[in-house]
């Protein structure tokens, strides 16, 4: 038994119809081949295949209907393809398939695994910051979504010259509700409480000579932490100066309350020394009694007077020593003031100056000159230690030796750069 194949236009309907629709989906997927490598930019060579595919599968398709009708009957047309065998014929169909539907997973994979102009436009839509690439014209080249949108709020419309944009973020200011934080940075505080820093670069490869790249970056989190350390800022220096003025109040108080108390003691010590000199004299107590009740009155007038010893040749040997237990030198240039308060505030001016050596500037030598004129006499102290700290201000001491200076009709001056120098100005007395 010997089979015969027959051609396209002597088999079944049935037969011609899957051999069409097939070659239907062929076009199809020939069409969607052809433009994903026009939209893709491959190579010319594949998209004249491609082309060439389409248009002979067209033609193709075009004598598979031709004979279609010729077999129903339709005298109009007459057979091409009376000697090509169906079954063939429907074979080749189905490897036509076959091999655009690998063609196509090939492209698509060549275009997943390779950059595009879409691929980097989508790659550039992608990314959180703005985008914008311009030429020397200000014609738009490439600029993302994230762009688009705050060229919206800054400008009030999308991006078409970047010119526009270019003055935007030069001027001082710009429109409400968008505000410019700085005119020295372009750094703008948008409505929905971002912040966005924008920075223009000038590509500097030869073949983008006059193309600007401009970048827009999301600085909220920056800003926001930065205001926030501001304003903690603010309320620790407003806290440390009302715990400065609580410590000096503090001290005050202290100096006050220790100042009373000795007050009071030497008060109570006085009347009890007066009290039994009294007892003495009205010979109710022993006469031996009067000495020791004299010493402690001697004791008591030393104390008011600031002074430890009887006289004051003794007294500034006494200084002298209180500056050696500190270790610290006085070098006097001058005598003292014949004034006896002058000698005493002058002794106590510089008591106050080896002190304050000693504890702040950390010096060894404190320098002592006195002149004395038709004017009056002139004292300056100062040290070879460090310099005082900036905004540095007179403490308790130095205020107490000013007011008593001052009830003398003395001047007394303070400086505190580029070194402490202290300045005591006393008038002539007769």
């Amino acid at each position: 038994m010997v089979y015969s194949m027959s051609g396209f236009i002597e088999s079944s309907i049935i037969l011609q119809n899957i051999i069409m629709f097939i070659m239907e989906i062929c076009l199809i997927l020939e069409l969607i081949l052809l433009i994903f490598r026009i939209m893709s930019l491959v190579k010319k060579k594949k998209i004249l295949v491609s082309a060439a595919e389409l248009f002979f599968s067209f033609l193709f398709m075009t004598g598979l209907l031709n004979d279609h009708r010729c077999s129903m009957g339709d005298k109009r047309y007459k057979p091409l393809f009376r000697l090509f065998p169906a079954d063939i014929m429907l074979v080749l169909v189905i490897l036509l398939t076959v091999y655009l539907i690998r063609a196509f997973y090939r492209e698509l994979k060549e275009y997943r695994n390779s950059l595009s102009p879409w691929s980097v436009h989508e790659a550039v839509n992608n990314v959180p910051c703005g985008v914008c690439i311009s030429d020397s014209l200000g014609r738009i080249i490439l600029c993302n979504i994230k762009m688009q949108e705050l060229s919206r709020v800054l400008i009030g419309n999308y991006l078409q010259n970047y010119h526009t944009l270019h003055s935007v973020l030069n001027a001082d200011s710009v429109k409400k509700p968008v505000r410019k934080l700085s005119s020295d940075s372009n750094v703008f505080y948008f409505p929905d409480g971002s912040v966005w820093l924008f920075q223009e670069y000038q590509l500097k490869e030869a073949s983008f000579t006059g193309y600007i790249q401009t970048v827009a970056v999301d600085v909220s989190e920056i800003y926001h932490n930065s205001e926030e350390i501001r304003r903690n800022n603010e309320k620790l220096e407003l806290l440390n100066r009302k715990l400065e003025k609580m410590y000096e109040k503090i001290g005050d108080e202290i100096r006050e309350k220790e100042t009373l108390a000795m007050k009071m003691k030497v008060h109570d010590s006085f009347g009890r020394s007066l009290l039994s000199i009294r007892r003495i004299l009205e010979n109710k107590e022993e006469p031996e009694n009067m000495e020791k009740q004299m010493e402690t009155l001697q004791q008591l007038v030393y104390i008011l007077t600031g002074t430890t010893v009887k006289n004051d040749g003794e007294q500034y040997k006494d200084t002298e020593k209180h500056a050696e237990e500190l270790g610290i030198s006085v070098q006097i240039r001058g005598s003292y003031p014949k004034h006896p308060i002058y000698r005493f505030l002058t002794d106590k001016a510089i008591r106050e100056c080896v002190t304050n050596c000693a504890r702040h500037a950390h010096g060894s030598v404190v320098y002592v000159n006195m002149k004395e004129n038709r004017d009056g006499y002139q004292i300056r102290i100062t040290n070879d230690g460090e310099p005082p700290v900036k905004n540095a201000k007179e403490g308790g001491g130095l205020s107490a030796l000013r007011k008593a200076v001052e009830a003398e009709q003395g001047t007394m001056k303070i400086f505190f750069e580029p070194a402490f120098y202290l300045f005591l100005n006393f008038p002539l007395k007769v």
